[in-house]
């Protein structure tokens, strides 16, 4: 029997959950700035190496293409000035970063039907990453890292991420991001964390995070989602309910350890990903306003 999708939004709709962010979505996290410090979530990207990415990423490279030395080998200043210029080469999914809505599919069929044929060697033709829109909303930050850091690989069931986010204060609404904090890339700075076992969420979370009309769930670790997977069927059970089944976007990697420090339930989040036509993902910058 053929699988029906739920077309929330339309049969043509390639923008998901972002639908979900919407003025009132903007204004909320807005209202939820209460001192207006600007924090960085990023990791820092740093030449010749992978990061906290996983080891099927490439390393990142970045070139000098004029620096101080050109001059001092003797190349002229002109018009007045000398300049450095540099380039860089990095997987879309090789640090902080958001995936795109064609980045996972089961049975041939990525978000709102459309066909993983569409995705080819020139890009995504549909559901890429250049269909999302910059996103600012209303973040609800929950740390779960004494819980997750029980045991490597631990999956933080339904019951007790909804218990931390009643904790929080803050009720859910639609397109608001949710972000959650499981210690990984504090553990992987240490030299203990493993991109392939990482603590996150079970994949009992998806129904209460699309009831509770999340456009985003943003993770400190390569997944989001528990790994390796508790589903003996799936090696990726969340992203197909919330990417492919729903629209709802995974941010991955960010760096929540100051957060944590911060004592804030809520801020207002902002992203922005690269304009790349078709692709599957793209590197943020997440910045929070507390």
């Amino acid at each position: 029997m053929p699988e029906r999708f739920i077309r929330k939004w339309g049969p043509l709709d390639e923008c998901g959950a972002r639908n979900l962010v919407d003025e009132k979505a903007t204004l909320r996290g807005l209202a939820s700035v209460k001192t207006g410090r600007v924090m960085s979530l990023g990791v820092e990207i740093k030449g010749g190496t992978r990061g906290p990415a996983a080891p099927n990423r490439a390393p990142v490279q970045h070139f000098m293409l004029r620096d101080g030395g050109d001059y001092a080998a003797g190349l002229e200043e002109r018009h007045g000035f000398g300049f450095s210029d540099d380039a860089i080469l990095i997987p879309t999914h090789g640090t902080t970063h958001i995936d795109a809505l064609c980045h996972v599919w089961q049975k041939g069929r990525m978000y709102n039907g459309f066909a993983a044929s569409e995705v080819s060697s020139r890009g995504a033709a549909k559901c890429g990453i250049d269909k999302l829109q910059p996103i600012v909303t209303r973040a609800i930050f929950v740390d779960m890292a004494a819980l997750a850091q029980a045991a490597p690989g631990y999956a933080i069931r339904c019951e007790d991420l909804v218990a931390a986010v009643e904790r929080s204060g803050i009720k859910p609404e639609p397109g608001d991001a949710l972000v959650v904090r499981t210690g990984w890339l504090a553990s992987w700075r240490a030299g203990i964390g493993q991109p392939l076992v990482s603590a996150g969420l079970h994949h009992d979370c998806a129904d209460w995070i699309i009831d509770s009309g999340f456009a985003l769930v943003a993770a400190d670790n390569p997944a989001v989602e528990v790994l390796p997977s508790r589903d003996p069927d799936s090696a990726v059970p969340l992203h197909i309910r919330l990417l492919r089944d729903s629209g709802i976007y995974l941010a991955e990697l960010l760096d929540l350890d100051e957060l944590s420090r911060m004592a804030r339930s809520s801020f207002m989040l902002t992203i922005a990903p690269l304009r790349i036509q078709g692709g599957a993902g793209s590197p943020i910058t997440p910045v929070a306003v507390l």
